[in-house]
């Protein structure tokens, strides 16, 4: 190495080293910063992730109760991405490995980012009780939290930059989709663009009703679930029967079902078992729960309530539903959890999943739909002031039912026209995709919307296709496909 070589790589390295050692300082002076709204619990450079840029972790309090991390990197984009959280919160989970509620991904682009508990302590995700006899944290939990970590954000962002970000972005999935909703429609000027995955939009309905049918459906005489664990081994002869069953309605035979909703969804054709341990078979109880949960909630005189699942989600029973003796699943939990701490106005412990009323009792769930449900079709403030929005729907989604994104849509088209929604608002339903990216698909289910979002908001590129890619183990591209704009059909490779 020639000297004039080494003086460069010298002062190069000692450039690096001078400008984190800078930053550092600056990241933990943080922990001097006092402010009306929030508190700092701590504030330190975190490089110890190797796929992860060097940045500030600022953990801490947004008043009154929204426990918070927030990720500022030494490399600023000069842009905000603020995140929601899903089910019932309860945790601050800064590094899920999904897109579904997280920041990394956002942070590996420079974002300045934020994600929080959804303002209380849970034990999990699906734990509900911090709502009982708690009206200010069911309030924070529905909405409030969207305007209040935004402020907190920006405020640090000024502290920490000396400016303001350039744009905000918005994103979450399931409760969190619900959120990006809400800031559509409650908060239209704190974002340029949000992002909404699986969106529980009608959560009294998707919480109270469907999940309180499924948990009766699937529970015998006895108090023990028909669908349990050792059910898992007939997934797959469903998953057959269904595509079987439901492939061509979409006009191409290939294996993927893209119009479920024509779909009337037969299981005559499995033979009937007296023992349910065989894989091949079903037994009497079996097929009549999966019926059910298939045809959706009705009441005695068989009016429709709410949706049932869309064929094609079988595979992803397992986990949402299918308990063991000693565990839980976490739908089970979400549908166990919401009618007695958050689905009514007033607590009731007695009031399950299990004893609610299919002909009188929803009209209970009335008081807090405003509160805690994301259906007001009328964006047209969001619009006016040039947000975007992109929705997204996994098509098996087993969870939170992608029926209910499908008539927000219609009912946003029949509030705005056509054409005005298309201008800011894309909904693009993913066959085969489950719920979040909690478990893989077979199909293509891994596309970066957020790059989509910042091309149409920054660029002005109206996201008519989405690239989506399945990729192996290695991270290489396995199956690619390309989504469309609702109502158009998706395409494969």
């Amino acid at each position: 190495m020639s000297s004039r070589t080494f003086k460069k790589a010298t002062s190069f390295f000692f450039l690096i080293f001078f400008t984190n050692f800078l930053f550092s300082s600056q990241c933990e002076s943080l922990n001097d910063f006092h402010s009306s709204n929030l508190i700092i619990s701590q504030a330190s450079i975190s490089s110890l992730e190797a796929n992860l840029p060097i940045f500030c972790k600022i953990t801490g309090e947004i008043k009154p109760n929204i426990g918070f991390e927030a990720r500022f990197p030494t490399q600023w984009n000069g842009k905000f991405f603020q995140t929601g959280c899903g089910g019932f919160c309860g945790l601050v989970e800064p590094d899920r490995s999904t897109q579904s509620n997280a920041i990394n991904h956002a942070l590996k682009k420079g974002y300045a980012t934020i994600t929080t508990n959804g303002g209380h302590q849970g034990k999990h995700l699906g734990d509900a009780a911090w709502a009982k006899n708690n009206l200010e944290a069911e309030e924070v939990y529905a909405h409030k939290l969207i305007p209040l970590t935004h402020r907190s954000g920006h405020e640090l962002i000024q502290v920490f930059y000396d400016a303001q970000p350039t744009f905000s972005y918005f994103s979450g999935c399931s409760n969190g989709g619900r959120l990006a909703a809400k800031a559509a429609q409650e908060y239209p000027d704190l974002f340029d663009g949000i992002i909404a995955g699986c969106p529980i939009l009608n959560l009294t309905k998707n919480g109270g009703i469907f999940g309180s049918w499924l948990v009766q459906a699937n529970t015998n005489e006895q108090g023990f679930p028909i669908l349990n664990k050792a059910f898992q081994s007939k997934l797959i002869m469903l998953e057959e029967n269904a595509i079987t069953q439901c492939d061509h309605w979409d006009g191409k035979l290939d294996g993927i079902i893209q119009a479920p909703q024509k779909c009337n969804i037969t299981l005559e054709d499995i033979p009937n078992c007296l023992q349910g341990s065989n894989s091949t078979c079903l037994t009497s109880q079996e097929k009549n729960a999966l019926r059910k949960i298939y045809d959706g909630p009705v009441d005695s005189k068989n009016n429709k309530l709410f949706y049932g699942i869309n064929p094609g989600s079988e595979r992803y029973l397992a986990h949402w539903y299918l308990d063991s003796d000693d565990t839980k699943g976490p739908g089970t939990l979400l549908a166990n959890g919401f009618l007695p701490n958050l689905g009514l106005p007033e607590d009731d412990e007695a009031f399950l999943a299990l004893s609610f009323n299919f002909d009188s009792d929803p009209e209970l769930l009335v008081p807090q739909s405003s509160l805690l449900d994301a259906m007001k079709p009328d964006l047209s403030k969001f619009k006016n002031l040039g947000g975007k929005l992109l929705m997204w729907h996994g098509l098996a989604d087993p969870l939170v039912l992608p029926q209910q994104s499908i008539k927000y849509y219609h009912e946003v088209i029949k509030t705005m026209g056509k054409e005005n929604v298309a201008d800011f608002f894309k909904l693009y339903l993913v066959p085969g995709m489950g719920h979040c990216w909690e478990i893989p698909s077979a199909l293509p289910d891994q596309m970066s919307m957020l790059t989509v979002l910042e091309n149409w908001v920054e660029k002005n590129e109206t996201p008519d296709s989405v690239p989506i890619n399945k990729f192996d183990s290695l991270g290489l591209s396995t199956k690619k496909g390309i989504l469309k704009p609702y109502p158009k059909l998706a395409s494969y490779n």
